[in-house]
């Protein structure tokens, strides 16, 4: 019955992705990068690198709590009356973070080339290498988040069983000098050295911000799903650093690039069949890379078309010619019309996402002190402004994710109607249960002074969502929300229609205004209809209306009613005023 309101493309339909996927994907993006660059860089800490390593974990799981805040709270700083001030600031969100997520992404393709090449196939040119993983990730970028959790779901344990039977071989390699090498506080390090630290290991679990992006999934239940992952982080990379420092000691693990890499190339196992242990278990980074890095691309360009449709949106607001010509469309010409503008705005989004990750690959790959100021970026600017903006959305309220979280209904229609009870006994009389009175449902012409029949109740957007009949307004309208596939804002409500048996109906009557003025659900500046037939009407024509309503209302000067109108004259009425 249902089905997604973006019918015509796959990039971003499929978001409803299972707990259990989303603690894979996580444990991926996570490892990705943590594995690979914190242990040299901590080596210098000695035995006291385990104490960053803690405050680390425990600093991206405060802000992962704190980003699922923010995407449970789910305000917008959308309204009814927008002007250019509040669109500026979800263009300043959008630009904000897809900046971050660009510059985040051509480091990962950075680092996964330079990875490659070095291990694998160091006569390679970067070009060939670069412009080879970035087309593999523009082809998985079509999928969607679901396909890639699918896949992560089924190879998980292909790439973690293995990578702990490594380890447990290293375990045996472990050298105890090594481990009680003195690690002197005030002399080799500071203590500001291991906050320095914990920022470090915080940096390389930044990639939980992008659970403000994930659908159709509760904030306990991402918080679970993510801590679990985070916690799985943080007990592979503690043993991680343990080998590593017992194999290599702390002087020499800080002089290796890539010490996990080299490891697994040390790691002595009896027979011929392994020999190029490092080759296999480079398997490990490529998934866990890979991962991260399409994440990355992936959200840049939602925000890069999050980006171009608000810009178009102010230019459509505020070109008035513009927007009465665009009243004109109706139906299904307009939504295939949207459709493919939208699938022409995506790919163009993902060419401009593609280029600009690999021009800025290329420029780290200029010299070592590009790479240097390229990570001062990151770690000082990107990353801290990241930190802030999120803190700041949970303050105020406002998310960046509302326009692909949500749908934006412009008509809602309500109405009484009454039940075939004739029919429901036939039926119970067959032995056969009766779960559902949809089809016994019949509009009727009159209820005087009592509300024996059920509420009647959709959103005019597609033809696909059949009304929900309840036997209340509020769980008609939960009912029928719950069956859309984007979280209803109803802040752009332009029209009521509202039955006229209802209108007539005193008891439904006073249960729909008593609903209205308690949940506030929709704007009291929303305009009123009264119709005969509430499911007589066209798709998508709250605009429509509004449009009727002004012109009648300039021509022959009656007022408007809106909703806030009836709710006053209702309020007033039942307080005896008249």
């Amino acid at each position: 019955m249902t089905k997604n309101m973006s019918t015509s493309y796959t990039f971003a339909q499929n978001e409803s992705i299972s707990p259990r996927q989303l603690y894979r994907l996580y444990v991926f993006n996570l490892l990705g990068v943590g594995t690979l660059v914190l242990p040299n860089n901590l080596a210098k800490l000695g035995k006291y690198a385990f104490i960053s390593i803690a405050l680390g974990v425990f600093m991206a799981w405060l802000f992962m709590w704190i980003v699922s805040e923010v995407r449970e709270r789910r305000k917008t700083i959308y309204d009814r009356s927008i002007d250019k001030t509040k669109y500026a600031k979800m263009l300043i969100y959008d630009l904000i973070i897809a900046i971050y997520e660009l510059s985040q992404a051509a480091f990962l393709a950075w680092i996964f080339v330079k990875l490659i090449r070095d291990s694998l196939i160091p006569d390679e040119s970067f070009t060939v290498v670069l412009l080879v993983i970035m087309a593999v990730c523009a082809y998985a970028l079509s999928g969607g988040v679901e396909c890639r959790a699918r896949v992560y779901e089924v190879v998980f344990f292909f790439v973690l069983i293995p990578l702990a039977a490594m380890l447990l071989f290293a375990l045996s390699d472990m050298r105890l000098d090594y481990l009680m090498i003195k690690d002197r506080v005030g002399v080799d390090f500071g203590i500001a050295d291991i906050f320095a630290g914990a920022y470090y290991v915080f940096a390389a679990s930044i990639s939980v911000f992008n659970i403000l992006f994930v659908r159709e999934r509760t904030a306990s239940q991402i918080r679970g799903s993510v801590s679990k992952a985070i916690f799985t982080y943080a007990g592979i990379l503690f043993l991680l650093y343990a080998v590593l420092l017992g194999n290599f000691g702390k002087y020499s693990l800080s002089e290796i690039e890539f010490p996990a890499v080299v490891l697994m190339s040390d790691v002595q196992i009896k027979g011929s069949f392994f020999k190029r242990a490092d080759a296999l278990m480079l398997s490990v980074w490529f998934f866990t890379l890979f991962s991260v890095l399409n994440m990355s691309l992936y959200y840049a360009v939602l925000r890069c078309e999050n980006f171009a449709e608000n810009t178009r949106e102010i230019i459509f607001t505020f070109n008035k010619n513009r927007h009465s010509c665009s009243n004109k469309q109706f139906g299904s010409d307009r939504q295939k019309s949207h459709d493919k503008e939208k699938s022409t705005m995506r790919s163009w989004c993902i060419i401009f996402v593609i280029a600009v990750t690999v021009t800025l690959a290329y420029i780290l790959e200029s010299g070592d002190e590009i790479v240097k100021k390229y990570l001062g970026f990151l770690m000082c600017i990107a990353i801290p402004v990241i930190v802030v903006l999120t803190i700041g959305l949970m303050l105020t309220g406002c998310s960046a994710v509302e326009l692909e979280e949500r749908c934006f209904p412009t008509l809602a229609a309500v109405d009484v109607v009454a039940v075939d009870t004739d029919e429901i006994t036939d039926k119970e009389v067959t032995g056969k249960d009766v779960t559902d009175y949809k089809e016994y449902v019949s509009h009727r012409d009159d209820l005087a002074n009592e509300s024996s029949g059920y509420i009647e109740f959709y959103y005019n957007m597609d033809k696909s969502y059949e009304p929900e009949y309840a036997d209340d307004i509020k769980t008609a309208v939960d009912s029928f929300e719950e069956r859309l596939s984007q979280k209803a804002d109803t802040n752009h409500l332009k029209v009521i229609l509202i039955g006229k048996t209802l209108r007539k109906d005193k008891a439904a009557y006073s249960d729909f205004m008593e609903y209205c003025k308690t949940s506030k659900k929709f704007p009291r500046n929303t305009y009123v209809c009264i119709a005969d037939d509430i499911n007589d009407i066209f798709d998508n024509m709250g605009d429509y209306y509004e449009q009727k309503i002004n012109k009648e209302n300039h021509e022959d000067g009656e007022p408007i009613i809106t909703l806030g109108t009836l709710l006053d004259d209702y309020t007033n009425e039942i307080h005896g005023a008249w």
